[in-house]
């Protein structure tokens, strides 16, 4: 085996994985499909613990930069959250795909295309994954597997027998600036819908649309998003509709399986609350290559090193638990009690749980004294 990992999935966490491996000077093999099956529906939120793990300066992809998020009760008493510095950078998710792909390549990493996964075999010293492509099968043998493969995840369902599992469930689309009545500033309406929220992301030519909900069965279509756009923009004109799984389970699934390393929603590390899922990807991807890197066990480093984030989604699901079911108490909790620390947090580049704790020390030191 001439080369050191073979790397599936050139999303985030793929092209995350990819890049701090060729970076370091170590030859892989980078595999995805074909540029015309790789569109990955996406809100294209850039938050800045996200901006800190990204390779490099991503501005030439970003299209609005925001340091106002505004939250509403069902488009109702909408409250604005502002911060000193941004809150979120506002991408098309093909053009920010394409050039993280290219930093990993400018790397070092080479990109081959395939059309599906055909087989996986584990062995003592490595694994040989099989693939087809044009016709052709083709075998690729390395140490070690990173599973990048999106939450419907071929590869995990090779090796483990069974896909991730994904409970909850966005649909998109998109409505051009001249179509518009109204022109909003980035938005989260909760209670949209059931156990989720409505979004609202401009992005200079186009607003993406969505709607999001925690878990699976709350009746998400096309009709519900066409109606919420009617009520938001003042237009049903919408393109580039898609609905998919958003994989959230994360603290329960395996990370590791023999010699492959699950990353991004392979490994279901998108966060419950909100859905979003680039964070978890960049995150565990790094991860996965530098505990490649280290001498020692790679699949305990990879899971030490996980550990924290596995932690904040097992938290964060509770309060996502809490949260949607008890609103809109909740919403005025976070209107009234919470705006702060949550957009403080966020600008800082915390996470929930992270920005929660910042939160009570204050509190803690006042009733010590």
């Amino acid at each position: 085996m001439d080369t050191h990992a073979i790397v599936v999935g050139a999303g985030p966490a793929g092209a995350a994985a990819a890049y701090c491996l060729a970076a370091a000077g170590l030859p892989l093999i980078w595999l995805d499909r074909p540029a015309h099956a790789r569109a990955k529906p996406c809100a294209g939120g850039l938050t800045p613990k996200a901006l800190r793990l990204l390779p490099a300066d991503p501005s030439c992809v970003v299209r609005e930069r925001t340091r106002e998020v505004l939250m509403s009760w069902r488009g109702y008493r909408t409250s604005s959250f502002q911060a000193g510095s941004d809150l979120c950078l506002l991408t098309h998710r093909p053009e920010f795909d394409r050039w993280h792909r290219q930093q990993a390549q400018q790397a070092g990493a080479e990109l081959l295309h395939c059309d599906a996964l055909v087989g996986v075999r584990q062995h003592d010293d490595g694994v040989a994954l099989t693939v087809r492509h044009d016709g052709q099968r083709h075998t690729y043998r390395a140490p070690w597997l990173i599973a990048a493969d999106g939450a419907h995840s071929p590869v995990r369902r090779l090796v483990c027998g069974q896909p991730v599992q994904a409970p909850a469930i966005a649909i998109e689309g998109q409505v051009a600036t001249q179509d518009c009545v109204r022109w909003p500033a980035m938005q989260f309406d909760f209670g949209t819908v059931a156990g989720g929220y409505g979004w609202l992301f401009p992005k200079g030519d186009h607003i993406n649309v969505g709607l999001y909900s925690w878990r699976q069965g709350t009746g998400l279509g096309q009709a519900t998003l066409a109606a919420y756009a009617r009520r938001q923009l003042g237009t049903d004109q919408l393109t580039a509709v898609q609905g998919f799984p958003i994989a959230t389970q994360g603290a329960q699934l395996r990370l590791t399986a023999g010699r492959v390393l699950f990353t991004g929603d392979a490994a279901g590390l998108a966060e419950p609350l909100l859905g979003e899922g680039i964070y978890g990807a960049l995150l565990s991807g790094r991860h996965a290559a530098l505990a490649l890197m280290e001498a020692g066990d790679a699949v305990q480093r990879y899971e030490q090193l996980m550990m924290p984030w596995r932690h904040e989604l097992a938290r964060t699901r509770q309060l996502t638990r809490l949260f949607y079911g008890s609103l809109p108490l909740a919403f005025g909790a976070l209107v009234h009690g919470l705006r702060r620390p949550v957009t403080t947090g966020m600008a800082d580049g915390l996470t929930l749980m992270q920005s929660w704790q910042r939160w009570l020390k204050p509190a803690d030191r006042a009733s010590d004294g």
